[in-house]
């Protein structure tokens, strides 16, 4: 187990508490689709490639923004360390694909 399947599955797990426990959904659906896309791809079970963009670096985004529009709404202490979890797994991965 290497550092980015810990992320991946770190963000997974913060975006499944985040979407049980937060209302309205939308936001935390995203980060769940994000994450899972990435959790799937990463154990071989779904292979996507995109021309124009980097799927890493649209799908990293995705749990950034996500992630930091969710910090802004929760209230209570584990949903805002689940949403810190996810923003800064996005964060990682963006700037993984940039750089």
């Amino acid at each position: 187990m290497n550092v980015a399947t810990v992320l991946v599955l770190a963000a997974l797990s913060a975006s499944i508490l985040l979407f049980l426990r937060t209302r309205p959904r939308l936001l935390p659906i995203l980060a769940l689709v994000g994450s899972g896309v990435q959790a799937l791809m990463l154990f071989k079970v779904v292979s996507l490639a995109g021309t124009g963009l980097p799927l890493a670096l649209l799908l990293g985004g995705l749990l950034a923004v996500s992630g930091v529009l969710l910090y802004l709404r929760v209230g209570s202490k584990p949903l805002i360390a689940a949403a810190t979890v996810v923003a800064m797994v996005g964060a990682i991965q963006v700037l993984s694909a940039v750089l």
